[in-house]
């Protein structure tokens, strides 16, 4: 099996990402990185995995660019000469809890992809429009409530007669490369465009059709650990090593 990690990067600190590639370093584990613009680039070196840079935009948490972003790495993979078995989105901060033999083992089904359960607040992450693709909106809280208010009032309904239903889930996943040209040809792309948050509803609404009848923890379904219930997200330390060995 051969595996394509993506890696979504930013800030001035690649320390965590170069350790992952210490530790997943092998001749069939390759690496794409999109590293945020707005940042100088890290040196990042490896023995037997090949790494490489992709090209780079300026990246702001919850807006479109983080689809923009995650499509080039998606497109980086596909055009690349070496075809690989499967392809993981990760960000600059994940730390694998396996040996590299285990990884390559590990992975035998089409999708590892988290879907939520619908509601309306999901479907307006893509109905209602956000002219906000050029700032953090973490920092801009009370803008987005304002802009949710104006859109209701306007009725604004970018989704009628698309026919298109919109899932949730995690923006990580690992998946068979067989679905790239099926995310890569959706026609409907335009959607993405001015969402909101749009990065958790991105390849789920896309492959909606792969949605499980029955749900689980939707982390879980994408074969993360993630703690939201102690941080946003909970970060990780020495002393959690007993739980993480779980």
């Amino acid at each position: 099996m051969r595996h394509a990690i993506m890696a979504m990067g930013s800030g001035n600190d690649a320390r965590v990402l170069q350790k992952v590639i210490n530790h997943l370093d092998d001749s069939d584990i390759d690496f794409f990185i999109h590293w945020d613009l707005k940042y100088k680039i890290p040196k990042l070196v490896s023995q037997k995995s090949h790494v490489f840079f992709t090209p780079r935009i300026k990246v702001y948490w919850g807006t479109s660019t983080q689809i923009s972003a995650e499509k080039i790495l998606l497109e980086s993979v596909w055009h690349y000469k070496q075809r690989y078995d499967y392809i993981h989105l990760i960000s600059s901060n994940d730390i694998p809890l396996m040996t590299t033999q285990y990884f390559k083992e590990f992975f035998n089904k089409d999708l590892y992809l988290g879907y939520s359960p619908r509601n309306e607040e999901n479907t307006q992450r893509l109905s209602f429009y956000y002219p906000i693709d050029h700032f953090n909106i973490r920092d801009h809280l009370n803008l987005i409530r304002f802009i949710k208010l104006a859109n209701t009032l306007l009725h604004v309904n970018r989704l009628k007669k698309k026919n298109i239903i919109v899932e949730k889930g995690p923006n990580w996943f690992s998946i068979r490369s067989t679905f790239l040209p099926i995310i890569l040809s959706y026609k409907k792309m335009k959607i993405f465009k001015h969402s909101f948050v749009g990065d958790e509803t991105f390849l789920q609404t896309i492959l909606s059709n792969y949605r499980p009848k029955q749900l689980k923890d939707d982390n879980e379904m994408a074969a993360r650990y993630i703690d939201w219930q102690r941080g946003k997200p909970y970060t990780f330390t020495e002393k959690d090593v007993l739980e993480l060995a779980k």
